[in-house]
């Protein structure tokens, strides 16, 4: 790609998410929103191959379908209240036409049909793009108007979204696949709790990018595309094989790893606040994505792919530096349990 379309492009997508979250005007939203999607398009059809023409155009329309959608719900907020601004739509059936769009744009439960495909379509840093960063802008919105939402919407939602996470990745052999499935699980743990307590949902968030970011860059140094693709990661690269099962079972949520903070954090405030049978529903439906992480570590770790030498290790590694950023987010997604009772 040309450096001044890489750069433009960048910028565009990096200015219009920070725009979101420091505007409270809902025209100005709708526009960055629509420059987010926009900028997005070429970066996905940048492998010039079916494709990714393919997921280029279900992302185009499903974020296309969704703006429209909040700018009709804002329109109708502003006929009947006028005014424009985020933090005062008080019309409910606006209110709940934004939550779905929101919701469609993060591609949680129900409307996540577009991301899994969208994911495999495309390149690995490019598919880490959208399901970490292109979340920050409707996450952003979901979290101004959060006292404004509809709790079963979101709750009915979260659930979803689990249920549907977790059993997507259970047939799933392409890695990239498998982590849009883990994607949609993870925002429905962020959906839970987000009209009661937003700073839980935030730390979610955050404690997921750090460790998506490390098994995304993982996969890109190794290529790993499939489950298969995996299992031979120790024979090239023990210490890479050791950073990627820490990371996935961190995913998993499993203690004493970080990724055990949000869900403890979650189903604690959930039975604070008498929602006891959602939060069991949410801890057993979980149990199926963490099936398919203790599968991933079995494959990569556990397990002795057919070699013709007679050396179990290939001490011949590839000349590839590993970025510092993936060591010290590992790290973060290992350690910060501990730091749970001042979060």
């Amino acid at each position: 790609m040309n450096p001044t379309s890489w750069l433009i492009i960048t910028t565009s997508i990096m200015l219009s998410t920070t725009m979101i979250t420091s505007t409270t005007h809902w025209l100005m939203t709708w526009v960055c929103l629509e420059i987010n999607t926009l900028s997005m398009i070429p970066l996905i059809s940048k492998p010039n191959h079916p494709r990714a023409t393919e997921a280029a155009t279900k992302y185009y329309l499903t974020q296309t379908m969704a703006s429209t959608a909040i700018l009709f719900a804002a329109t109708t907020n502003a006929l009947n209240t006028s005014n424009w601004e985020i933090h005062l739509t008080t019309e409910p059936v606006a209110t709940t036409i934004i939550n779905m769009a929101l919701l469609m744009k993060m591609a949680a439960a129900p409307f996540h049909f577009w991301l899994p495909d969208v994911a495999q379509g495309t390149t690995t840093l490019t598919s880490l793009t959208i399901l970490t960063w292109q979340k920050i802008a409707p996450l952003t919105i979901l979290l101004t108007t959060h006292n404004k939402t509809n709790t079963t919407l979101m709750l009915l939602s979260a659930v979803l979204s689990i249920t549907v996470g977790g059993m997507g990745s259970l047939n799933q052999t392409q890695l990239r696949k498998l982590m849009a499935f883990s994607s949609i699980a993870h925002t429905g743990w962020i959906m839970a709790t987000i009209t009661m307590a937003p700073n839980i949902s935030m730390l979610t968030f955050m404690i997921y990018i750090m460790a998506t970011i490390p098994m995304f860059m993982l996969m890109n140094l190794t290529t790993s595309m499939t489950i298969k693709d995996i299992g031979t990661m120790w024979t090239n690269t023990p210490h890479t094989m050791m950073v990627s099962s820490t990371t996935v079972l961190s995913l998993g949520g499993l203690p004493p790893l970080s990724g055990f903070m949000p869900k403890w954090l979650i189903l604690n405030n959930m039975t604070s606040n008498n929602m006891i049978a959602e939060a069991t529903l949410m801890a057993m439906t979980s149990l199926l994505s963490l099936y398919v992480y203790m599968r991933l570590v079995y494959v990569s770790s556990m397990t002795m792919p057919p070699h013709t030498t007679l050396m179990p290790l290939k001490w011949r590694t590839p000349n590839k530096e590993h970025p510092m950023a993936t060591s010290v987010l590992t790290m973060m997604t290992t350690l910060l349990l501990p730091m749970s009772p001042k979060m």
